[in-house]
């Protein structure tokens, strides 16, 4: 934990290291209330990545994932964006909220996908978070943050976790005050600047794809309510965003004067944006309250998916494979019902049956990355020795698809051993610590993986790489501990 937290204060506040270096040589007083201050800040960057990145449980689910990228990635291609460089997570909160982080992550909220009835809400949001991405604004926003005078950004900090906290800006307004308020009023301009900037590339972007920004707007006047129902009006200077006020004018102006017809989108997304609605809603709500709102005379699509989410948690299998097996011969070549139908098989001790519905849903979509890997976890939970290289292979290609997947890593990690190649699963596993940040353990695997692996293995040169991106880790996470005063 301690070792944690001066990794969150260093990400959290760039040029940090002069205020710890100045409090060893203060005195007196002044060292009492910098010993405060520490602590001080320390229990406020918990506070803040807590809320931020600690509680964020995150969605994986082939459908959605695959839903959200026709969204997104003629989006990217406009803004000049390789669409495979960019990640895209699905965070389970019912907040109205997205996000991007680390340089090209994306992270979008259920309760925003739930708050916009018509994909072309949701593709406005989207397009406005590529704006951030593109424009390289959260490298511009530490740059920024490290030119401030370290005072007033000590107030700034402490300001904005008081706001955060409260859920009220006027919290921050009310801690961060006199000569300092002016340092931060100036950086959360900045960060106005990149919202507007953001904006005019969403609206440029969907211009460029004959997509009406209406959506955009009816996403900003969703906003508007939600921000009357917290009531208060807060001071525009202290938001890090525009007012919604201000930017739905700029939308609605763009949407009057523009030569795209009000509500123009492509319409194939249609169904499968309201599939996404109801698979959320079965998986995240009660069963019950799912059956109020997708009822047996909802014949549609989206409906029935709903109702088998619901019938298998309640659970009601028998139920639940009916409602399946009846969308499955209504579109016998869609892979996700098979796929849905094989989730809902496996986790009722079926694996059996599980393994034909993945084997038909990787058939029909080849290159699902999470499809493939579910199918490899099917085959070898089946125990059977011949299928051992089957799951190899789909894991395989699994991660040449998707090498972020750590539960992927893992399980190649398993069929290697399984397969008897130690090597191969030290190697695997080895790669899942490095995405978990875990440079002790990828070392001693990659070390591992080089004394069992043949000289002549080709594998032997990603080990070493492993190797080297394990002592990079370990070097950088002492950078961090050194400069940090815990």
């Amino acid at each position: 934990m301690k070792n944690l937290i001066k990794q969150l204060f260093l990400a959290i506040l760039p040029g940090a290291h002069q205020f710890w270096n100045c409090h060893s040589r203060l005195r007196g007083n002044d060292r009492k209330i910098s010993i405060f201050l520490r602590r001080l800040i320390c229990f406020v960057t918990v506070i803040c990545f807590s809320t931020q990145a600690f509680a964020v449980p995150l969605i994986r689910d082939a459908e959605i994932e695959h839903t959200l990228r026709l969204y997104a990635d003629p989006i990217f291609k406009v803004g000049g964006l390789n669409p495979a460089n960019v990640h895209i997570f699905i965070v389970e909160d019912d907040a109205i909220n997205s996000y991007v982080a680390g340089g090209a992550n994306m992270f979008i909220y259920t309760g925003l996908i739930m708050a916009c009835p018509t994909p072309d809400m949701l593709i406005g949001v989207m397009a406005h978070e590529s704006g951030h991405i593109v424009g390289g604004h959260l490298a511009q926003g530490a740059e920024q943050l490290k030119h401030a005078e370290l005072g007033s950004i000590l107030s700034f900090i402490l300001g904005a976790a008081a706001g955060v906290a409260a859920r009220d800006s006027s919290a921050a307004a009310a801690v961060i005050s006199g000569g300092q308020s002016m340092v931060a009023r100036n950086y959360l301009a900045f960060s106005r600047a990149h919202e507007e900037q953001a904006d005019t590339f969403a609206l440029e972007a969907m211009d460029k794809l004959g997509i009406s920004a209406y959506g955009f707007l009816k996403v900003f006047e969703l906003l508007r309510r939600d921000e009357r129902e917290h009531g208060g009006t807060p001071d525009p200077y202290m938001l890090t965003h525009p007012l919604t006020a201000v930017r739905i004018d700029h939308v609605r102006n763009h949407v009057e004067n523009s030569k795209i017809p009000e509500g123009q989108y492509p319409h194939k997304f249609d169904l499968p944006h309201q599939r996404m609605i109801a698979k959320l809603y079965g998986f995240l709500e009660s069963p019950e309250r799912t059956l109020m709102k997708y009822p047996l005379s909802n014949h549609s699509v989206p409906a029935r998916m709903a109702r088998a989410i619901a019938y298998y948690k309640m659970p009601d299998l028998k139920r639940s494979l009916q409602e399946m097996d009846s969308l499955i011969a209504q579109s016998p070549d869609d892979p996700f019902f098979h796929e849905l139908k094989g989730q809902i098989l496996f986790e009722n001790d079926r694996p059996k049956e599980a393994l034909a519905s993945y084997q038909e849903a990787v058939r029909l979509l080849p290159d699902s990355p999470l499809i493939l890997s579910d199918l490899a976890k099917v085959e070898l939970a089946q125990g059977e020795a011949p299928l051992v290289p089957s799951a190899i292979a789909h894991l395989e290609k699994s991660i040449l698809l998707d090498n972020s997947n750590a539960d992927a890593w893992h399980l190649l990690a398993t069929a290697y051993g399984k397969a008897g190649n130690n090597g191969m699963a030290a190697l695997s596993l080895a790669e899942e610590a490095l995405l978990e940040g875990d440079p002790k353990m990828a070392l001693q695997q990659a070390d591992e993986a080089l004394a069992s692996l043949k000289e002549d293995a080709p594998a032997r040169q990603r080990a070493h790489d492993a190797r080297a991106a394990a002592l990079q880790m370990q070097r950088e996470q002492k950078k961090q501990q050194d400069q940090s005063p815990f």
